[in-house]
């Protein structure tokens, strides 16, 4: 869980800690008791006084949003001379790893997409420094961007999420295995669940990576 967001030096309000303040609300109590009043009151402050920073809820969201793809991706820390394909492999892990330590927030990450000035300012900037690493963008590069986000979101959800309806969610990985060695012609279903033994956790996250990284290595230079 995120830890609580540090106030500004300031004495009075700004956008980033209120989106901060915001996030730390939906990783404590999840995105249907985010609202405006709640927040203030989780803040010490007003509802007026965090509206003078953000609009409205949907804006406060679309903060959200922003403040955690900049929290996930730091392409500064990506050593000089590396290929975009290891250094975008890099970047989308750092992504991975941040949407897991927020699972509530993770239904908004999968459903609003970059949505204010700072997002767009952001994502030139990604572009930038893949270029310098050797991406050579054009018109397909948007294609391969929303598929590592979806391969990212997708996985990362399946991960963190807890299972819809409270019960179940778990492959039953001891039946498939007790059926592939009591039933004739079932060798391949043995084959493939043989990499279970580590535990379900574990195979999704070797799963995600091996899926991220045949995207990004096969994807056209």
């Amino acid at each position: 869980m995120a830890d609580p967001p540090k106030a500004p030096v300031k004495t009075t309000l700004n956008r980033d800690y209120v989106l901060r303040s915001a996030l730390y609300f939906v990783d404590e109590h999840g995105l249907e008791a985010l609202n405006i009043r709640a927040l203030g009151k989780q803040m010490g402050v007003s509802g007026p006084a965090i509206y003078r920073h953000v609009p409205s809820k949907a804006a406060l969201l679309d903060g959200i949003v922003e403040l955690i793809w900049q929290s996930a991706t730091d392409l500064d820390s990506i050593p000089k001379g590396m290929g975009w394909r290891q250094a975008l492999e890099d970047v989308m892990l750092q992504v991975h790893r941040t949407l897991l330590s927020h699972p509530r927030a993770l239904p908004l990450m999968a459903t609003h997409p970059i949505n204010t000035d700072q997002s767009f300012h952001m994502v030139s900037t990604w572009l930038n420094q893949l270029t310098a690493h050797g991406l050579k963008v054009d018109s397909d590069t948007i294609h391969l961007l929303n598929s590592l986000a979806g391969l990212t979101l997708g996985s990362s959800i399946a991960q963190a999420s807890p299972p819809v309806g409270g019960a179940g969610g778990q492959t039953n990985t001891d039946l498939a295995k007790r059926l592939a060695e009591d039933t004739q012609g079932f060798d391949d279903l043995k084959t493939l669940f043989a990499s279970t033994d580590d535990g379900i956790s574990a195979l999704m996250e070797t799963s995600y990576r091996k899926g991220l990284h045949a995207l990004i290595a096969g994807w056209p230079a």
